[in-house]
């Protein structure tokens, strides 16, 4: 097992469950109460932000986290394929104030080769028509400036967490970049040396397929094949798809929301108000640490590069991990209502 005194762990001073009936939307929802953290965790977080819509979920949880003084940004990503991901990211960032906060990249030149969801379109088109993510720097690119500007401004070895929440396209250009002007470290060094570690939402346990992995099985096989503590690297943890993660839902008061928010408005636009979102499991577990998680033994995880196919082995510990949800549903739940709250109950 990892040594939990790594972790990040918010500290819990009460556990108060109790029903709050939102005005205007008929929906009570159970809230957990935390003392607040003491500093903020420092990110960098890759997502393909196109497709399925958790990301209209899970961004708002993020800036949210951002101005609670939970998380504090260094970069974000999207490395879908897809026409979209980058410019619904800036959305989002532009919609929660933090525009020039942290640098957004996009998976070019390959971004744009999988027509973007519905929901995407309906985004980008009410908010920032025009956008593409043609538009963004290379996502290796804001990887490498992110890491650099994390170590000019006097940031520590090993204290950036780099959450996974899409295929592992960026990852892996990243990781396979060399020395420039941006730093005198390649990719391979930045990440042994500056990451704490990885928090991903990737494949199934014990065995199985996921999107995140098929997407680019490549590099997803790539990514659990090197990145290992044999080889300098620091802990990998995985948000199985099947192990309670999609289990939690989000429900999102649409009807008391104004169209200006691009969660409602993408929400709207498909006709949905709530969602399963691993994704933001994962950003969870990053921020708020093992509570209510059980963390399997030392293991490792081989993908197949052609299929994406994963497969988890305990005989060769290789500092992988995945999480299993092992705590009443009510917890996260809570932890994931907040944005959308019409009062402040922390």
């Amino acid at each position: 097992m990892p040594d939990n005194s790594t972790r990040n762990s918010l500290p819990i001073i009460l556990t108060l469950v109790c029903s709050l009936l939102l005005a205007g939307c008929g929906a009570y929802f159970n809230v957990v109460v935390f003392a607040p953290l003491q500093k903020p965790m420092n990110m960098i977080y890759d997502d393909d932000c196109d497709g399925d819509y958790d990301c209209a979920i899970t961004q708002p949880i993020i800036h949210y986290w951002i101005d609670m003084g939970y998380v504090k940004m260094w970069g974000m990503v999207s490395s879908g394929p897809s026409q979209l991901g980058a410019p619904t990211m800036k959305v989002f960032q532009h919609y929660y104030g933090h525009d020039g906060l942290f640098s957004i990249g996009a998976w070019t030149p390959n971004c744009g080769f999988y027509q973007s969801a519905a929901w995407n379109v309906a985004v980008v088109s009410e908010f920032d028509a025009g956008d593409v993510c043609t538009n963004y720097m290379n996502c290796a690119t804001v990887l490498r400036q992110s890491v650099a500007n994390y170590i000019a401004g006097g940031g520590k070895a090993n204290g950036i967490t780099y959450v996974i929440t899409g295929p592992l396209s960026c990852e892996e250009e990243f990781r396979a970049t060399s020395a420039d002007s941006i730093s005198h470290l390649t990719g391979v060094q930045m990440e042994q040396q500056f990451i704490k570690e990885f928090v991903l939402m990737n494949g199934v346990a014990p065995s199985g397929v996921e999107t995140n992995c098929m997407e680019n099985a490549y590099a997803c096989s790539a990514f659990f094949s090197n990145v290992t503590s044999n080889n300098g690297y620091p802990p990998v943890y995985a948000v199985p798809y099947n192990t309670g993660a999609s289990t939690v839902i989000t429900k999102i008061p649409v009807a008391s929301l104004p169209m200006t928010n691009p969660t409602a408005y993408a929400l709207n636009s498909i006709d949905r108000t709530s969602s399963a979102d691993e994704d933001a499991l994962a950003v969870e577990y990053a921020v708020f640490g093992n509570t209510g998680w059980i963390l399997s033994s030392n293991s490792t995880n081989m993908v197949n590069a052609r299929t994406g196919e994963n497969s988890w082995s305990d005989s060769t510990a290789s500092g992988q991990y995945y999480l299993t949800v092992s705590i009443s549903l009510i917890y996260f739940e809570s932890i994931l209502t907040p944005p959308w709250l019409p009062f402040n109950v922390f």
